[in-house]
């Protein structure tokens, strides 16, 4: 996996994450290297239902999950009234309220929808596709600008080490 700037920030926050940003960008697979205690895919369609179902869902599973000191609530902007449910837990001074991360698209989607951002309680990043410094300033800027810099393309350019549309070989030490 290639290192994203903003780990550091996200693993050091003292209070919980929202990450926020466009689709196979790797907001998952950076929190989920992490290892928070308790993963939430709202992604899988019975995940999504038993939560829109029940709207004590998420204090049951951390009820049946004692010990949690970290969560990982992903695609966020498929259930976003959970963020009311986030903050009361977040607010709550009588228990120890676990680190959430919490993973979803645009936040034009979620202030469109008039979704609880959560301020004041939880910092919010955005993360972009790959850039230059994360790729050690090895980027071919012609292949970026013809198939940009997503993190799956680019892995498999450098794995492969040939351009997403199937030509020969590129320059070694370049993606």
């Amino acid at each position: 996996m290639i290192a994203r700037l903003i780990s550091s920030a996200v693993l050091k926050s003292p209070k919980s994450v929202l990450l926020l940003g466009p689709r196979q960008v790797g907001k998952s697979t950076l929190i989920l290297d992490l290892g928070p205690d308790l993963t939430i895919n709202l992604n899988d369609d019975k995940t999504y239902l038993d939560f829109t179902s029940n709207p004590n869902e998420l204090r049951e599973r951390l009820a049946a999950h004692s010990g949690i000191g970290s969560i990982l609530i992903d695609e966020i902007q498929r259930h976003p009234t959970i963020l009311n449910t986030v903050q009361t837990i977040i607010d709550h001074k009588t228990i120890k309220s676990p680190k959430f991360y919490l993973t979803g698209s645009s936040a034009r989607k979620h202030k469109r929808g008039q979704a609880n951002l959560l301020p004041g309680r939880i910092f919010s990043y955005e993360l972009g596709p790959l850039c230059a410094a994360e790729l050690d300033y090895k980027l071919d800027v012609n292949m970026a600008m013809s198939y940009g810099t997503l993190p799956d393309d680019l892995l498999r350019c450098l794995f492969e080490r040939r351009d997403p549309s199937g030509s020969a070989d590129q320059e070694p030490g370049r993606i």
